[in-house]
């Protein structure tokens, strides 16, 4: 999961673009669902041949296929290119595919690319025509594209910033591969997601895919989007078309800062993934924008906290409007509010346990968390310990310069000892009768909270627990921490099929966090925390990311 936006270093981004001449769409073939590529046929100089072209979209000079503009609005508007296509070319000298081997550049065939393909680079600059042959590791005769999938990232193409170039992995953050909007994550993405799964390639290794970029600079450019998604769905030419969104949603206005790329107003963002959605388009990463809007915007903790299954704290929505007109009544009845669903759906305790879910609110909530939605990390919540206090972090949430947001959400104080992450990714049949079983555990500390610092920046410091750290942390309890498991466990269940009200399509893989606490001997209580979007952090899981790409791209292949 990525940082709030206050003082915060973002993700790298390339230099701001600039906006070339109008350019002729692509005249990429039409893909069918299967194409016999007579791979072993000896080929003439001259001969007309499908060959795929290759470039990489991080390099900033690199020559990608222009695949069509907005329509003119003045200055501004999104970049559509493609990086791994297949396109019409000339032979530039006979060709035996039998002989060319694949790790061997001198072997490859060589191909004059037909005049009517554009190139540009990723800030919108034209590149020449090409004047020399390529050399390119795949041709074939067939008439149309070997293409089973069109992929599409949607990205950040702003203002440079130098905040992924300094970015050390470590086990908080993605691991080795960087931040989901970053060069570096999106470059792993393709080679190690893309490239090697077995459904996009034939028997030989040749790519049944076309991979194209979206470049935006800001969130005018994304709601130029939802008025031209045409353009876009006409440039796919696989039956199976699915996209990445590799930005950020926010309730900020946009700054111009580096320091804030790659975060996009969330109207603007949504609007746009629903206009490609509509034309038939799939949101694969993170999630489609109905469902990743309600992830996001964290209302489900006030709206599903009176649901007994969900195991959440209480918590309720405080509009802007009430904290303008008068904060003290806002935080009052918030109060008020969270103590009524909390009898209404009390938590479950036996008579040895301690006040749930915290002992400091048992006569009553005195004690809460205020946070926005469409943060991350820890950035935009804070405590209150009093009615008085509440009042001044509702003023303090609600009155940040360039803020947005119409709500916060209030929610009682939780006794946990550590956190716990589950990682699910349902299998194909799903749903289904039989419970999923998270494909990794893992577990997470933060430290003291600073309440001294001002809103924005992260006010504690976090670890991750190995089970030995846990165990420790429980004088050895195995029965405790096998019951907290358990738990968590039965709690998702409900949780993940929950998400299916938003979305009838099964998510490919899905992040829950709970708060857990050890009671007594042999008995742990779990709290949910949070759902996390595909794309949020794995703190360091090895191999986690790929697991989450491969996932994503079995549920895109499985479309009919």
């Amino acid at each position: 999961m990525h940082d709030g936006l206050r003082g915060i270093k973002r993700p790298h981004s390339p230099e701001a673009p600039e906006k070339p001449e109008t350019v002729a769409p692509c005249a990429a073939p039409t893909a069918p669902e299967t194409t016999d590529l007579g791979s072993h046929t000896p080929m003439e100089k001259g001969q007309q041949v499908l060959f795929f072209y290759e470039s990489n979209a991080s390099d900033p000079e690199a020559a990608l296929v222009c695949c069509g503009t907005p329509k003119s609005r003045g200055p501004g508007g999104f970049h559509f290119v493609g990086s791994h296509m297949w396109l019409h070319g000339t032979l530039a000298q006979a060709c035996d595919l039998s002989k060319v081997d694949q790790e061997r550049q001198e072997t490859w065939p060589k191909v004059m690319p037909k005049a009517e393909y554009s190139f540009m680079t990723r800030k919108g600059t034209p590149k020449p025509q090409m004047a020399t042959p390529l050399s390119v590791r795949w041709v074939c005769p067939a008439k149309s594209a070997p293409c089973k999938l069109s992929l599409m990232f949607v990205r950040w193409g702003g203002e440079y910033s130098k905040w992924m170039d300094e970015q050390e992995a470590n086990d908080g953050d993605w691991g080795k591969y960087g931040s989901p909007p970053s060069d570096e994550y999106m470059g792993h993405v393709v080679n190690e997601g893309i490239k090697v799964h077995p459904g996009l390639r034939d028997e030989h290794g040749m790519p049944l895919f076309e991979l194209h970029h979206v470049f935006l600079s800001n969130s005018k450019d994304a709601f130029l989007i939802s008025q031209q998604a045409h353009i876009i769905r006409a440039g796919l030419k696989a039956q199976r078309r699915a996209a990445f969104w590799m930005l950020w949603p926010a309730e900020w206005e946009d700054f111009g800062d580096p320091d804030y790329a790659c975060y996009i107003e969330r109207h603007s963002m949504f609007a746009a993934m629903r206009a490609c959605e509509a034309l038939g388009i799939r949101s694969l990463f993170p999630h489609p924008a109905d469902q990743y809007e309600l992830i996001t915007s964290k209302s489900w903790m006030a709206t599903l906290s009176l649901h007994p299954g969900a195991f959440l704290p209480a918590a309720t929505l405080v509009s802007k409007g009430s904290v303008k007109m008068d904060a003290a009544a806002a935080a009052e009845s918030a109060l008020r509010t969270m103590h009524h669903i909390r009898r209404m759906n009390p938590y479950p305790v036996d008579p040895e346990d301690p006040p749930a879910p915290s002992a400091i609110n048992q006569n009553g909530i005195q004690k809460g968390v205020v946070k926005l939605g469409w943060s991350w990390e820890n950035r935009f919540v804070v405590t209150f310990n009093s009615p008085s206090h509440l009042q001044a972090r509702l003023k303090e949430m609600m009155n940040q310069p360039g803020c947005l947001a119409t709500y916060c959400i209030v929610q009682e104080w939780v006794d946990f000892d550590f956190e716990m992450r589950l990682y699910f990714l349902p299998p194909p049949e799903w749903p289904a009768k039989h419970p999923i079983e998270p494909e990794m555990i893992q577990c997470n500390a933060w430290g003291k909270s600073d309440d001294t610092k001002s809103v924005g920046v992260s006010r504690a410091s976090f670890s991750k627990l190995s089970e030995e750290k846990v165990l420790s942390r429980w004088e050895g309890d195995v029965a405790a921490w096998q019951m907290a498991k358990a738990k968590a466990i039965e709690i998702s269940q409900f949780l993940l099929a929950w998400l299916l009200s938003a979305e009838h399509q099964p998510v490919p893989s899905m992040r829950l966090d709970f708060m857990v606490k050890r009671l007594r001997p042999g008995k742990a209580r779990v709290v949910f925390g949070e759902y996390c979007e595909q794309g949020a952090c794995v703190l360091g899981w090895q191999g986690g990311p790929p697991t989450i790409w491969r996932a994503c791209l079995d549920a895109a292949l499985r479309d009919k």
